[in-house]
Order: C-alpha cells, then structure tokens, then sequence
C-alpha cells in the first residue's frame, strides 16, 4: 500500500476515509488492463431490438440511450449532425456516491451546465486532443482529458450512418465508473445505430 502510495497510484481523502485509486491509477488500468479485459457483449440485446420498430429516427435514438443508463448506471449525452442531443440517466449521476458533500454537488452541477456544449464540440472534432482522429473508436477520457469534467470519466463512440449523418454518445460517471462494462455497452449501441434499419 505505502508503494502504491508513494508512486500516485492510491490516496486518501481524508484522515478517516480509506485510500481510493487516482487518475494516475485509472489512466494505468486504461492503458495497461482495459484492452484485455473489455467483454466482447452485454446482454442487453433484447432491450436494443426493441428501438427498431420506432418509426421517428430520434425516438430510436433516445431508447438506446436510456437503455445504456439504465445499463450503465450512468448518464448518457447523445448528439448528431442533423442537429439532435439528449440527455438521459442524470438522476443515475447524482445519486452516486461520489457526489455526497455539498462540494462534490457543486462541481458536479457546474460540469453539468457544460453536458450539451461538450457533446457539441466532440461531434464537431473540437475538443479534446484525446478524442481527435479517434473517428471510428470508442475511446476513455478522463481528467483534464474530459469534456464533461475533470472529476468524471466518460467512454465516447462516434457512431456512422447509412445516410451520411454521423452521431456520438457518451457514458459519463464518476472516474471509478466500470470502463469495460461501458465500452462493451457503447460497442453493442453503436452497431445497432450503424444497422441500415435505423435511418
């Protein structure tokens, strides 16, 4: 333990909590675990199949992303090019343990007020460094990294469609969210986006 923290990987809070990992530490799992233990399928095929058979193209769209919150346990921030974005599961968010103290409200709420400006700028290719040329992955972002805030992590999909429109998604949580689960989730979201039935 003391090595771990000595070397950035672990903290502790405060005097009476116990020690937790860092961004340091996330930013290893990412790099060095992630690729090898991200599940190839979820099983929330069911609950995708059924968005098929909504006629309206942004109705279809919504019912994938709260079934990726209420997979996830996480909010969802979806946009497209046509120009389209919702917002689902922040209820999910707040509820977190992460985000008891007042404190931790009040940077949540102020990241919050930024969800739909960053969702924006990810479609366009804007922001972040981390995110650009990264057209076809699904891709982890966490700390200054973070569009939607430095104490958040979030995985982020652009997804392509048939009739040229082109969308993202986001699953964003605190910096201890499951990564593999949501890069599984966001995977399975984005072929069933990317299937000609959804235009």
């Amino acid at each position: 333990m003391s090595a771990l923290e000595e070397g950035g990987f672990i903290t502790q809070p405060h005097t009476s909590a116990g020690r937790v990992p860092t961004e340091k530490a996330y930013r290893y799992y990412i790099a060095n675990v992630l690729p090898s233990n991200t599940p190839k399928t979820v099983n929330i095929n069911i609950t995708f199949r059924t968005v098929l058979e909504e006629p309206v193209f942004e109705d279809r769209l919504k019912q994938i992303g709260e079934a990726l919150a209420h997979a996830s346990g996480d909010a969802v921030m979806m946009a497209t090019s046509r120009p389209w974005s919702a917002t689902l599961g922040l209820g999910n968010l707040i509820r977190k343990p992460d985000f008891r103290t007042e404190e931790q409200l009040m940077k949540l709420a102020s990241d919050l007020e930024r969800f739909d400006t960053a969702i924006h700028e990810i479609l366009r290719g804007v922001y972040p460094e981390r995110l650009r040329g990264a057209q076809d992955d699904t891709v982890v972002v966490l700390g200054d990294d973070n569009p939607f805030g430095s104490s958040l992590g979030s995985v982020v999909a652009r997804h392509r469609l048939p009739n040229g429109m082109h969308g993202v998604m986001s699953i964003i949580g605190p910096m201890r969210m499951d990564y593999g689960r949501n890069v599984a989730l966001l995977n399975q979201a984005k072929k069933i986006i990317e299937q000609p039935l959804l235009v």
